[in-house]
């Protein structure tokens, strides 16, 4: 096992940790967000559909919730530069295998599968580093922008295929994100695992109430809020807006969504709160947005993208800097617990508001999202109180 150099209070840093924690996460993100946005080009090219790509996609968060569960304790052991550098390098090799040999849809699912097997090694052990190297007073902050990674790369995705479409294609493009890897993965600092001695097993973890309450939040809120990317845009066609602009209305969103998880990392760290309640209270009123979705109508649905991606998805980063508060020792495997369980209420959402759209109507899947958001937002609740009862 490789020792990595020790770090005092007084070595913490702030813009290599979190520039390479940022950077990581939206190297891993971008094939899938990629996979998205060249759709039509890439189920063209390989002669395949909706369900075939629906099942790239749900294959690819199992693979991520397992991996994530079986090592995401790792980087609290081994210290998260040799960690994040390994999947960094199976990023890079994932995405060149894409670009390369992606030429039938078995190789393809086999490729992204290996992405997510990156991104289960990877979010944890960004927690990790921010938790270990990233001076305290600036964690929020370091937080919210590592989490604003995931919708930017969402934002570079749309913005590749009118750039590199007509270039490069979708496979060039994915040879892009692979010489990506390479800064990436020399920008990661060198850090030390954040104890020595013995580590709780993960048994020992989910027996702590606080964590279970937390991945059933995260689990029903993921259920809520991963809907919106897949079929706002359908429900504001149908509300009477054109296609150029119920896209609009999604890349807009993804801006304020950045806008107000920095928000929230910039208060975590300029004041003392309850970083759970605040959660709570954020998927509580940001599940208003769903019942403005159901009514389908043009104002609905723009006040409703306010409420949700302005207030309704903005806590990943805040709940997430509360959970590694609460674990210094293990902040890789306790996160990992509820990244898990948000990958798995992720990997299942879409397909039950499908069918539920196909089966009643888009009014009665969006009645659904609001009820998930609900039940996300009291067991954030119940954590917060659990946890505060610990302390």
């Amino acid at each position: 096992m490789t020792v990595e150099n020790p770090l005092s209070e007084s070595n913490r840093s702030f813009w290599r940790p979190t520039g390479a924690s940022a950077s990581s996460i939206a190297l891993v993100a971008l094939p899938g967000f990629l996979l998205g946005a060249y759709a039509p080009e890439i189920k063209n090219d390989l002669s395949f559909g909706d369900t075939e790509l629906g099942l790239i996609l749900t294959f690819g968060y199992l693979v991520s919730s397992i991996v994530m569960s079986t090592f995401g304790g790792t980087a609290d052991r081994r210290g998260p530069k040799q960690v994040l550098r390994y999947g960094v390098a199976i990023a890079a090799i994932a995405a060149l295998l894409t670009g390369v040999l992606g030429d039938t849809f078995i190789l393809l699912l086999l490729f992204i599968g290996l992405n997510r097997v990156a991104e289960g090694i990877i979010h944890p052990a960004t927690n990790s580093l921010i938790s270990s190297s990233v001076v305290l007073e600036k964690q929020g902050m370091a937080m919210a922008v590592k989490q604003s990674a995931v919708p930017f790369a969402t934002a570079l995705a749309g913005f590749a295929v009118p750039t590199f479409g007509g270039l490069i294609g979708w496979k060039g493009t994915f040879l892009l994100v692979a010489a990506l890897a390479l800064p990436a993965w020399l920008f990661i600092p060198s850090v030390s695992p954040t104890k020595k001695g013995t580590y709780s097993s993960r048994r020992e973890m989910w027996r702590l109430s606080h964590l279970r309450l937390l991945a059933l939040a995260g689990a029903f809120s993921a259920a809520a809020v991963v809907t919106v990317s897949g079929f706002l845009t359908t429900s504001a066609k149908n509300a009477g807006y054109s296609n150029g602009t119920a896209g609009l209305i999604l890349g807009l969103g993804g801006l304020l969504m950045i806008l107000s998880r920095l928000s929230w990392g910039y208060l975590a760290d300029r004041f003392h709160f309850d970083r759970f309640k605040a959660v709570s209270a954020s998927l509580l009123i940001g599940s208003v947005a769903f019942i403005l979705f159901a009514v389908e109508s043009k104002v609905s649905i723009a006040v409703g993208s306010l409420f949700l991606f302005g207030i309704g998805w903005s806590w990943p980063g805040l709940a997430l800097l509360g959970i590694i508060e609460n674990h210094r020792d293990e902040p890789g495997e306790a996160t990992a617990i509820v990244q898990t369980s948000i990958r798995i209420g992720a990997m299942f959402a879409p397909l039950g508001f499908g069918l539920i759209a196909d089966s009643f109507d888009y009014s009665y899947a969006w009645l659904c999202s609001f009820g998930a958001a609900l039940l996300g937002g009291s067991f954030m609740f119940l954590a917060s109180k659990a946890t505060a009862a610990i302390d």
